[in-house]
């Protein structure tokens, strides 16, 4: 990934995390954290976090809030394009 692009990419999402509903922010925050870990590849939190985040028990948890974190988190990781609707 190219510095420029991803310092876009982490206005953009910086960007949607203020100006989005609570939950959609949520999915910012997670796709995040998991975008560092995508380009950097270290951990802000324990591994045993992130593999909560990533297929672990937070995946489908039933709290709308930590599920949406969870999949941003797992976009990120992937090194998708965030979900923007």
């Amino acid at each position: 990934m190219v510095w420029k692009k991803y310092d876009d990419l982490l206005d953009f999402i910086d960007e949607k995390i203020d100006t989005s509903e609570p939950r959609r922010a949520e999915y910012f925050r997670g796709y995040l954290r998991g975008i560092h870990f995508h380009v950097h590849g270290s951990l802000e939190e324990t591994t045993q976090k992130h593999a909560r985040f990533f297929n672990g028990p937070d995946v489908d948890s039933g709290d709308p809030y930590l599920d949406a974190f969870a999949r941003g988190y797992r976009d990120g990781c992937k090194g998708r394009k965030p979900e923007d609707n």
